[in-house]
């Protein structure tokens, strides 16, 4: 009899991340070419982004200490800001300082393309997965990361000067339109 080979969660990770595609080939093409691939948010999930690695670990603690399920996290050492997976909601504001939505627009248009390297590759560029999606489709909840958001600000104050605001772009962003 022999056992099943288990599926690593980084494989798993990555098929759910290439699922998300209308042709997942091409996002697992990039892949095989060491490249970040463009992955288009708004089907399975969207993407909040936060300012600064300081804010981001601290809200990963919040998230790690509050026992909260946390979803895939990318973070742009470039432009130093992080993207969190989301669940898509549709017409939701979302208005939280250092942060930014990434979602359909109202309007119809494209929703924006999110460069995003492969699990389980380490970082390519300025992009590092700093929890991987691993397959089950676990994203992070809109309440939860705002609540740990709250939490984690005043950390920033502690610790050292604060993101500005200002920084934050959508670096790894493509956009359609």
């Amino acid at each position: 009899m022999s056992t099943p080979t288990r599926v690593p969660p980084h494989v798993a990770g990555g098929r759910w991340l290439a699922g998300v595609a209308s042709r997942p080939g091409q996002i697992r093409g990039y892949w095989r070419r060491g490249q970040p691939a463009p992955v288009q948010v708004s089907c399975r999930f969207d993407v909040v982004m936060v300012v600064g690695y300081t804010l981001t670990q601290a809200v990963l603690d919040e998230l790690r200490s509050s026992g909260q399920m946390i979803g895939p996290v990318l973070y742009d050492h470039g432009a130093e800001t992080s993207s969190w997976l989301v669940p898509v909601r549709p017409g939701a504001a979302w208005q939280m300082p250092f942060t930014v939505l990434l979602t359909a627009p109202a309007d119809g248009r494209e929703p924006p393309l999110v460069a995003m390297p492969a699990p389980g590759v380490g970082r390519v560029g300025s992009l590092e997965w700093l929890v991987q999606p691993d397959g089950s489709g676990t994203l992070t909840r809109h309440s939860d990361l705002a609540v740990a958001l709250r939490l984690a600000r005043p950390a920033l104050n502690r610790s050292g000067p604060a993101a500005s605001p200002g920084r934050l772009s959508n670096s790894h962003a493509w956009r359609t339109s």
